[in-house]
């Protein structure tokens, strides 16, 4: 898939990794719908987790620390 070659894994030293982007999702909650069979295995809320998410512009699970070129910073509303 092309769109693995746009993917940086474990890109730790950039600001503009999937933990800081606004199509990031790591709401446990949200990560327990879209697989719904993770309860029965562990939970979304299980720490082996760590911050990993979902990302709703390509549609992957990823590490929070993974990033690509569909970056985009999270605003914060006044």
């Amino acid at each position: 898939m092309n769109i693995f070659k746009s993917i940086q894994f474990t890109n730790s030293g950039s600001v503009s990794i999937c933990q800081n982007c606004a199509h990031f999702q790591n709401d446990p909650a949200l990560i327990e719908a879209a697989y719904p069979g993770l309860t029965i295995m562990s939970s979304g809320y299980a720490s082996v987790r760590d911050k990993d998410g979902i990302c709703n512009f390509n549609q992957l699970y990823l590490s929070a620390r993974d990033s690509c070129p569909h970056f985009s910073a999270i605003t914060l509303e006044a």
